[in-house]
């Protein structure tokens, strides 16, 4: 499956790669991961259609890791000392 990294001014974006619109210029993905550093918040979505226009970079992950990624994302936030 192909899993993307997105860089946006939202924040990070995991998911894998449902459909590429060319024609409305967007992307869209599944099982989605949002990290929001600013809010030090994960929100997950079944689905997300993002523009292409606001996306800043990108990177292809692999399951591995994505789901690793993912889990150092929730132990910055939710670990409690």
């Amino acid at each position: 499956m192909n899993h993307l990294l997105l860089v946006t001014a939202a924040g990070y974006i995991i998911g894998h790669q449902l459909a590429d619109n060319d024609k409305n210029q967007s992307i869209t993905l599944g099982d989605v991961h949002i990290n929001n550093t600013a809010q030090r918040l994960i929100d997950h979505f079944e689905s997300l259609e993002i523009a292409k226009e606001h996306i800043i970079g990108y990177k292809t992950l692999s399951t591995d890791d994505t789901q690793n990624l993912i889990a150092r994302w929730q132990a910055d936030y939710f670990t409690t000392s």
